[in-house]
């Protein structure tokens, strides 16, 4: 990667974290601005995803911050070596892992929904034997005096 292209890959990873987030520009520069303790504009936002703006340093560290980027990717790339037919395997087996591990979160997030299910009900009824147990523990006073 050549550095003047730094701007662009950050301005591309800001925007890629915003949106997975479902945060509008208008949503990281309030939340931007809260942290630095400043306000900082939309315009800001739009323009820094775009690539044509400048970042200070201690902004780059918020955005980081806020948006949880790793940012050693833009200073130390991975290098990549190979014939084109080595490099298209490669592409290939790599799609093939990020295949894999989008089903092994598919199936993680509906053993997490069920289990979520499962103790939202395991709650309810342990509130329900608890206002019980405590209309008992009344009767018992009760039938004691």
């Amino acid at each position: 990667m050549k550095f003047d292209d730094v701007g662009q890959t950050f301005g591309a990873l800001v925007r890629h974290a915003r949106e997975n987030r479902q945060w509008t520009q208008a949503d990281l520069a309030r939340r931007l601005g809260s942290l630095l303790g400043k306000e900082v504009n939309a315009l800001a936002i739009t323009r820094t995803e775009a690539g044509k703006r400048p970042v200070p340093l201690g902004e780059v560290a918020a955005l980081a911050q806020l948006l949880n980027l790793e940012l050693d990717p833009l200073f130390n790339p991975v290098r990549v070596a190979g014939s084109t037919e080595e490099l298209e395997r490669q592409a290939t087996d790599l799609r093939a892992e990020i295949g894999q591990a989008h089903q092994e979160e598919v199936r993680l997030m509906a053993a997490y929904a069920s289990v979520n299910q499962q103790l939202r009900q395991l709650r309810t009824r342990r509130d329900e034997a608890e206002r019980e147990l405590q209309a008992v523990e009344r009767a018992i006073k009760g039938g004691a005096d």
